[in-house]
């Protein structure tokens, strides 16, 4: 489990509560909507709401400046640039920190929905298309993973590196992607697991079906992204707006 998968038990408990009274559509929208009131309620508490007001002020006052020089005096210019130049960048000095450390709850539910929402594996009693880095590598389908969060998870066959050996690769979710662990691992980690190390085999890739969370319009709109996200941006912009948050 990576740093920011901590949250992800918290989010599928509460998941499942909603999932006894809403669909799919509902849950990420509400979603969508929790982490937009979360991220900009930490912002308005971690950002020197005051200073960031009067600096907006500045870079106003500068631009204004600037548009009513009539740019005559060259080195006159120049001054009202560098001043424009340095409220802009002490704006954002300002505004950098606090807004990094208030997306850091979006981006692990963001980690956790599209394992929950992003795919799912197929019935039972069909294979997948797979790929394998290095290309040719044997690899084989034995069975399916009834362990797994979707009871389908292919089960996979794939070389160690002694002769004859063999490791059984068992997806623990419907992940699309499985290789050695890595480094960034330690802050996102793979829900179904990794293959081992001492194989030569260094990534499967499965050709997993979308889920769809609406039946209609393009296939690209029917997956969790664009309600979430459309849901994350204009509740962000209602609250702002509302509570005047700069």
């Amino acid at each position: 489990m990576g740093l920011f998968d901590w949250p992800a038990p918290a989010f599928t408990t509460l998941d499942d509560l909603m999932g006894d009274a809403i669909g799919p559509f509902g849950r990420v929208l509400i979603w969508g909507l929790l982490c937009a009131v979360i991220s900009m309620v930490l912002y308005r508490v971690l950002s020197p709401q005051t200073r960031i007001k009067q600096i907006k002020a500045d870079v106003k006052t500068a631009q204004k400046a600037m548009t009513d020089d009539d740019g005559e005096d060259f080195a006159h210019g120049m001054r009202l640039a560098r001043a424009q130049l340095g409220h802009s960048f002490k704006l954002v000095g300002f505004v950098i920190g606090p807004a990094v450390l208030a997306s850091m709850p979006a981006l692990a539910m963001i980690v956790w929905l599209d394992g929950q929402y992003g795919y799912r594996c197929p019935a039972p009693d069909q294979t997948v298309t797979i790929s394998v880095e290095p290309e040719g590598s044997p690899i084989e389908q034995v069975g399916i993973n009834s362990d797994a969060q979707d009871s389908s998870c292919p089960t996979i066959q794939i070389p160690g590196n002694l002769d004859g050996q063999t490791h059984v690769i068992a997806p623990a979710a419907a992940i699309p992607v499985m290789h050695q662990k890595v480094w960034w691992n330690h802050l996102i980690g793979n829900p179904a697991g990794y293959l081992p190390d001492d194989t030569p085999v260094t990534e499967l890739r499965f050709d997993l079906p979308a889920q769809e969370i609406i039946a209609f319009g393009p296939g690209w709109a029917r997956g969790w992204e664009l309600t979430f996200f459309v849901a994350l941006l204009l509740a962000s912009l209602g609250i702002k707006k509302g509570f005047r948050i700069e």
